[in-house]
């Protein structure tokens, strides 16, 4: 008995259209997938960036606090020779008008950078308590500058206090921020309600807004400091990771 013709299995491929939405499902899988991955180092790049300067900018507010908690109503001294660019601030040299211990970025007609010889020069002033753990012969008082230059990097210059010249290089520069927008400085004289109005742009004070001998006092306070130095500062800092921040420091004294 003769046995039936056995039946032959074939195997059905895939078309080309099947190809070819498979292979769009892949790529749009893949681009959606990418679009994450992008998305997740992006932020986290920014969350770094924002960290750092975040971090940058804490360590400059301590740097900030220390040096105006400890400045001091040292008057500039006046030059022994050659011109007195701070002459245009006094008027007779009197104990009400003498020479000022606090610069800002503007003085009248005169610029801080143009008395200094240093580009962006923003705040100048003297501190005491100059940390000297190698016992060098040197004194605890100190001058100190901050800068913002054209590249928007925020540096700390500073001298050993000699009675030098202004225009003499400091000691040592030291950079604090980078990538700053903007910064404002503002002062709140003593006796002032500390509202926007009150806060100045500019210091030291001209004589005739100066409080008299017994006005604006805090208590057990120098009353030279309070006519010839700020009761507060503010600072405001602008960068392209946190925006605006600002941080009010009070000086000693208040």
């Amino acid at each position: 008995m003769k046995r039936g013709l056995s039946s032959v299995s074939t195997t059905r491929g895939f078309t080309l259209i099947e190809l070819l939405i498979a292979m769009s499902l892949t790529v749009l899988i893949g681009g959606i997938s990418y679009q994450f991955i992008d998305a997740s180092l992006r932020a986290q790049t920014q969350g770094d960036a924002a960290l750092s300067s975040l971090t940058a900018i804490e360590q400059t507010w301590q740097l900030m606090a220390s040096d105006l908690h400890s400045s001091i109503d040292r008057p500039v001294v006046t030059p022994a020779v050659g011109a007195d660019l701070l002459s245009v601030l006094d008027s007779g040299g009197s104990a009400e008008d003498r020479r000022p211990s606090m610069l800002s970025a503007q003085l009248g007609n005169l610029s801080l950078a143009d008395l200094l010889g240093r580009e962006g020069a923003l705040l100048w002033f003297t501190r005491h308590g100059w940390v000297n753990p190698l016992g060098q012969q040197r004194s605890e008082l100190q001058r100190v500058l901050y800068r913002l230059d054209d590249n928007g990097s925020l540096f700390r210059d500073y001298w050993p206090e000699r009675n030098q010249q202004m225009s003499s290089m400091p000691q040592a520069s030291l950079l604090l921020l980078e990538n700053v927008q903007a910064i404002r400085i503002s002062f709140l004289p003593y006796g002032q309600t500390p509202d926007d109005s009150a806060w100045l742009p500019y210091w030291p004070l001209p004589s005739a807004q100066r409080p008299t001998s017994g006005q604006g006092q805090a208590q057990g306070a120098d009353p030279a400091l309070n006519r010839f130095m700020p009761a507060a500062i503010r600072v405001l800092i602008q960068t392209p990771e946190l925006g605006q921040v600002e941080r009010i420091f009070l000086l000693a004294g208040v």
